[in-house]
């Protein structure tokens, strides 16, 4: 926001130097980017964060000063002159969308003469970076950059029947802006329509066929209430930003539409000539109750540490505008319209310390913080990331935003992307279902930059929404990894359930899933205190997956439920002596159906209760014409380990006589020969 001190002299008996109001205004938490000369004047350009939309114009930092500097404000006085037909009988004005519009207005001014602005107007426009158009334009832009409400000038005389309509345009309607460029619009755009077709993006900018020209001689002028996340939506939906809607965005004084629009009435009856109907037409309302809050003096001293006396902050209070009062111990604000700001006591207290000055309150020069002990979640993920990095894993953060194609890739048939309205953004707006999606875009970044085979791992939210009727959004937090193989995957999941939990152990039961290869991909399993926990999925990217990525190297993933792993976490270590007597290691290989899955035979044998087992060990499957058609060898190894004396082979190969038995018994299992 650039202000202009000659321009902020018109409401102020005294003003400071330039260097003071900036430093006052920094000081008070607005800070000033740079200081300029422009027309004889300096120009302060003031950084407003969004939430003080009082000082989005001049009138607004005029009050700031007036409070900081003790000097007297003065609204400019309008002196309006109104005579002839009721603008009433001249122009209507409807609202089609309550939602959108909560209040609009139209002036009727006649036989105006539009010419080149006098020079006062120019310079202040000018001072501040803003272009001359004529007279009449530029008093509308000089009294939103006055006031901080919006307000646009229709050439009477260019609206069909004489009717100003709020509504949204139709699907595929263009029009062309002040600017001169083209627009296409749809359906959730709010306008101004005359009947015949749309005259202006309401809130946004004004079209060209309704613009105010040198041979325009009846004005309607607009002020008007818009809806902040429509206008918002639209601008940001058309690339088109304007001080208009910089302004509707963040919200207005809803005191100020009327004043604004006598205003600005006032100012092109006196530069431009013309008479000013009688009345204003309007629909809608203006609500501008203000608002009381109550502030407890102790409650100041107990949050900035400082007292300050009462009848200061009655002083501050009071030049800030908030008629503050004393009653029964307490202060007591009627805040105004202009200060949307403050709603709570703790708001006060922030006005306080501003005006007070953050400087006068001291700072210790030793601070004690208790630094509590990190819980239980924060455990488990410390040790994640520290377990993934020492197998050879990089931690990754990537964008939550994916294309719906890319999405679709990684959802099964029964879910679809969730996705933001186009409005918001226009490409890439829909939200992750997978955390493959960025994994695979950094890995192929990686090949690209000549770092190829790289390991990466991310835990973040993911998002999909379930196709049956009533469903609701669905989020889920996950782990992802991706490597070279499944082997390496797979490697590092071992290893981190052996950190999150000992006694955790991890199957897992061919099964395909989206987006990866068939026959290759997994589901997960963790195995503890006799449950079987489902967690995720495992396998091998599908090839046409890779050429969507453009990767030219295998990529194997795992994607896991965060939680399910978080909820094994054990994090008192457990120990145990090491083992006194040797284990006893047996490799056997069975032939089976090819229907027979590992995970089954694991838990079969472990269901048996063979005496001294130890652990059963995965191996490898083996297929050829010797074993047959429709068949398998299974190969793994059965560890016996007893902890009071040395095995003795007798009693080993009774137990894998045993094993035997149940695999022959539930699966037709032979010991290949």
């Amino acid at each position: 926001m650039k202000i202009a001190l000659n321009w902020i002299a018109r409401y102020l008996d005294s003003v400071p130097s330039a260097a003071a109001a900036q430093e006052a205004l920094v000081n008070a938490g607005l800070v000033v980017e740079n200081v300029q000369q422009s027309h004889g004047t300096e120009v302060l350009d003031v950084e407003v964060t969004s939430n003080r939309t009082d000082c989005f114009s001049h009138i607004g930092l005029a009050r700031e000063f007036s409070a900081l500097f003790h000097s007297r404000f003065t609204m400019p006085e309008v002196k309006l002159v109104e005579s002839g037909e009721p603008a009433a009988h001249q122009i209507q004005v409807e609202i089609q969308v309550p939602e959108l519009c909560s209040y609009y207005s139209a002036r009727i001014i006649r036989n105006v003469k539009v010419g080149p602005s006098p020079q006062w107007l120019r310079e202040a426009l000018e001072s501040i970076g803003l272009r001359s158009v004529n007279n009449v334009v530029d008093v509308t832009n000089f009294v939103l950059m006055e006031t901080g409400q919006p307000l646009h000038a229709f050439d009477a005389e260019r609206i069909h029947q004489h009717r100003l309509i709020v509504t949204t345009a139709a699907d595929g309607q263009t029009l062309t802006v002040l600017d001169g460029r083209n627009y296409k619009l749809n359906a959730s755009m709010m306008v101004i329509d005359d009947l015949a077709g749309p005259l202006a993006i309401a809130g946004v900018m004004g079209g060209q066929p309704s613009a105010v020209t040198d041979s325009t001689q009846n004005v309607v002028l607009e002020s008007a209430r818009f809806n902040p996340l429509s206008i918002r939506a639209t601008a940001r939906a058309l690339t088109l930003f304007s001080d208009s809607s910089f302004r509707f965005e963040r919200g207005l004084d809803p005191a100020m539409a009327e004043y604004a629009s006598r205003r600005a009435a006032a100012l092109i009856q006196e530069v431009a000539g013309g008479t000013v109907a009688p009345g204003l037409v309007c629909a809608g309302f203006v609500h501008t109750k203000p608002m009381t809050v109550t502030l407890r003096p102790q409650r100041v001293f107990e949050i900035l540490g400082i007292p300050i006396p009462q009848e200061e902050a009655l002083d501050i209070l009071r030049r800030l505008k908030l008629a503050a009062e004393l009653k029964d111990g307490r202060i007591v604000c009627t805040v105004p319209s202009f200060r949307s700001d403050i709603t709570r006591e703790i708001d006060l207290i922030e006005e306080l310390a501003r005006l007070w000055g953050y400087g006068k309150i001291p700072v210790r020069s030793v601070i004690t913080h208790r630094i509590p002990p990190a819980d239980y979640r924060t455990q488990a993920l410390g040790v994640i990331c520290q377990t993934l990095s020492a197998c050879g894993f990089c931690e990754a953060i990537t964008h939550s935003f994916v294309a719906p194609t890319e999405a679709r890739q990684f959802l099964p048939s029964d879910a679809a992307p969730l996705q933001v309205s186009e409005l918001v953004r226009k490409v890439e707006n829909a939200l992750r279902p997978s955390i493959w999606t960025g994994l695979l875009r950094a890995r192929a970044l990686n090949q690209n930059n000549g770092n190829a085979n790289v390991r990466l791992f991310e835990y973040c939210s993911v998002f999909w929404q379930e196709l049956s009727a009533g469903s609701p959004p669905r989020e889920q937090r996950r782990l992802a990894l991706i490597a070279d193989s499944v082997d390496q995957v797979l490697a590092a999941l071992r290893e981190l359930l052996g950190k999150l939990n000992p006694a955790a152990r991890l199957t897992v039961r061919p099964q395909d899933g989206p987006g990866l290869t068939s026959g290759v991909g997994g589901r997960c399993f963790i195995n503890l205190n006799q449950t079987r926990t489902d967690i995720g999925g495992v396998g091998l990217i599908a090839p046409q997956v890779l050429k969507f990525y453009d990767l030219r190297q295998p990529a194997a993933v795992v994607e896991l439920e965060l939680e399910k792993l978080i909820a094994i976490f054990d994090p008192v270590r457990r120990a145990r002596p090491l083992p006194r007597f040797p284990a006893v290691r047996r490799d056997l290989s069975v032939v089976v159906a090819n229907t027979v899955r590992w995970a089954d035979v694991y838990s079969s044998i472990h269901a048996g209760d063979l005496k001294f087992l130890e652990s059963v060990e995965f191996v490898g499957t083996f297929r050829n014409a010797q074993i047959g058609t429709g068949k398998k060898s299974l190969t793994f190894t059965l560890v016996f380990r007893d902890g009071q004396s040395t095995l003795r082979s007798e009693q080993v190969d009774q137990q894998v006589n045993n094993a035997l038995e149940i695999l022959a018994a539930h699966y037709q299992a032979a010991l290949r020969a």
